[in-house]
């Protein structure tokens, strides 16, 4: 018996063998076609522009096309679903947010993904901050102008945002919590078409990253009233900061990051984390983020995507079940 189970396994070893080989030369050879990079915003805003620098770079660096898709809708979660359902192959990778990783999950009754189990960590890609701005028509010109608005005519202010649970909807609201005022949400499909929105007065309110908003600021279409960031920002220096205005911690502008179906090999993983860190590293690809307002993350490991999630969730979970979205 043990002769024959030798026998068997001996006759097995080549087979063994080739398929580790095999897997092994794939993996040194990858890429071998197209990267397709899913984005889970519309085209046009400061997401789609992230996405679209780092496509370039690494379809120079890797020496293979990526493709830019856009996959708008449920803030976010169709395309994470998308690229859970994909081969765990490095050939289709997701640019996330904290919404897809870390506050969908608090925003929506059932995701067709598993934030904490679907996806490996390439890396987070950047950062950016966030604005609070008034249509040029609104009666105020600061943050503490508006909140007397909106105390002495509560129920008449109205804020768009990037969609229920999105950054653009949770920094408006803990700032309204703070100041006790009383804002309707208005979700849209996507930042560019909640930052339209106001600048064309269909909302008095609304946030943006930088990229979205500067122009409207200099056309004086908007009027930006406070940055959701730790510091003062050197393109609005005369605009505080929510500290400044009394509110210590926000979600701020929020974070990217590239993640790939789970089982991907760890040595595609580790070939895409390089592809990022490289970029900062680049002078065209850096002016090409400083230009849209992205900032260089402090921790670009593949493990900080799992550790920037945890944080998100364990710090911003209460406040989204406390707004009992799911039941909107």
């Amino acid at each position: 018996m043990r002769n024959a189970f030798t026998k068997a396994l001996r006759g097995l070893l080549p087979v063994i063998a080739v398929s580790i080989a095999a897997t092994a030369s794939a993996q040194e050879a990858y890429p071998a076609k197209p990267i397709r990079l899913v984005v889970p915003l519309p085209p046009g805003g400061g997401a789609d522009g992230l996405a679209r620098i780092w496509s370039d770079y690494a379809s120079r660096t890797l020496g293979t096309p990526v493709v830019v898709e856009n996959r708008a809708g449920v803030n976010g979660s169709l395309a994470a679903a998308f690229v859970a359902s994909q081969p765990a192959d490095g050939y289709t990778v997701l640019m996330t947010t904290q919404s897809n990783l870390a506050l969908n999950r608090f925003s929506y009754g059932k995701l067709n993904y598993d934030p904490d189990q679907s996806f490996a960590g390439i890396g987070i890609l950047a950062t950016t901050p966030q604005v609070l701005l008034a249509h040029s028509g609104v009666a105020a010109n600061t943050l503490t102008e508006f909140i007397s608005l909106a105390k002495a005519a509560p129920g008449k202010y109205s804020y768009s945002s990037a969609g229920k649970g999105n950054s653009t909807h949770l920094n408006m609201e803990i700032m309204a919590r703070h100041f006790g005022v009383n804002l309707l949400n208005v979700p849209y499909k996507g930042s560019a078409a909640a930052l339209l929105a106001t600048v064309s007065g269909e909302t008095p309110l609304t946030s943006a990253v930088m990229f979205s908003a500067m122009p409207f600021i200099k056309d004086r279409k908007v009027k930006p009233l406070v940055v959701f960031s730790d510091k003062r920002l050197a393109d609005l220096p005369g605009v505080p900061t929510l500290a400044e205005a009394g509110i210590p911690k926000s979600l701020g502008g929020g974070w990217y990051a590239l993640v790939v179906p789970k089982g991907t090999p760890e040595a595609i993983v580790q070939k895409l984390n390089g592809v990022t860190t490289k970029m900062w590293a680049d002078a065209d690809a850096r002016q090409k983020l400083n230009t849209i307002y992205m900032a260089e993350p402090a921790d670009k490991a593949p493990a900080a995507v799992r550790t920037a999630t945890r944080q998100d969730v364990d710090q911003w979970g209460p406040l989204v079940k406390s707004l009992n979205l799911t039941a909107q």
